[in-house]
């Protein structure tokens, strides 16, 4: 019987460990899901209904995820086992199905949706990013993502609002040089009510005139804009903690002050998973190309 050098271990043992380790694996995930059922069942008779996606609760576990990753295996695999394992859980009890951006590349579309809901939650292609709003606005737990773009084609988060479709998360979430799934896009959900607590809210910001061009320097990213013949749309990302008028005082100071200006949505902070895990990305360094 052959033996691994420096391990004092046969190869049949260490397939033996394997094994034992997997079936120790395989009994947690069962514990995992009922635990997952009990909490879906605890919530549903409180009233609330059931859903695939609980953004803040999943920033929760990814942070924890990442800070206790060590060793060979890729942090991406195992980001990816767990958001499946997530998914997974919480779809035993929920009826949601994914939008998908169908202006975006189909292929990276898929490969981030299975990335991130796994292979069993149903993926519906939309047209372009204003019909995944309108879908996910008209369904009661239905999810959306759309391809984030510098340049957006058409001013889709206009349909956004506090009663239909708002920005929940943004992808992805664990930011890795070289990553599988690395399409910029941006989750939407219903939410009861405006997330106030979010690391970074979002906001629908409306010039007649130009795009202020300080806008960067104040600390406010544009995540994608749409120059029409009557001014430019855009939508912002800017810190959590900041309230509307100081939203509003730093548009000013840029340069002007928005016609509109309308919060709709928030989401936690992206988490550097290729250094220290308390680093977080808002997206500062990026500047809009027109």
């Amino acid at each position: 019987m052959s033996h691994i050098p420096d391990s004092g271990m046969s190869l049949d043992d260490l397939r033996e460990r394997v094994d034992a380790i997997d079936a120790r694996i395989h009994d947690a995930l069962m514990e995992r899901a009922r635990a997952e059922a009990g909490i879906q069942a605890a919530q549903l008779a409180a009233g609330a209904k059931a859903t695939l996606f609980h953004p803040e609760r999943d920033a929760d576990q990814m942070r924890q995820m990442v800070e206790r990753h060590k060793g060979d295996l890729p942090l991406a695999t195992v980001e990816h086992l767990w958001r499946d394992l997530i998914c997974a859980c919480t779809s035993l009890q929920a009826d949601t199905a994914v939008h998908l951006d169908g202006s975006a590349d189909l292929i990276e579309m898929l490969d981030l949706a299975r990335f991130y809901f796994g292979f069993s939650v149903e993926l519906v292609p939309g047209s372009d990013a204003a019909d995944v709003v309108g879908a996910v606005t008209a369904s009661e737990s239905d999810l959306g993502l759309v391809a984030l773009t510098d340049r957006a084609e058409l001013p889709w988060w206009r349909g956004l609002s506090e009663a239909g479709a708002l920005v929940r998360a943004r992808l992805p979430f664990v930011v890795l040089d070289e990553r599988p799934a690395d399409l910029p896009a941006l989750v939407l959900a219903k939410a009861d009510s405006m997330i106030d607590n979010a690391d970074v809210a979002v906001y629908d910001a409306r010039w007649s005139d130009l795009l202020p061009g300080r806008l960067m320097d104040l600390g406010i990213e544009v995540l994608s804009f749409f120059r029409s013949a009557n001014g430019v749309d855009a939508l912002l990302a800017i810190s959590g903690e900041l309230t509307e008028e100081n939203v509003l005082a730093a548009c000013s100071a840029a340069g002007a002050a928005p016609d509109v200006l309308r919060r709709v949505g928030g989401y936690a902070a992206p988490i550097d998973g290729n250094g220290d895990p308390d680093d977080t990305f808002a997206g500062e360094d990026e500047e809009p190309q027109e």
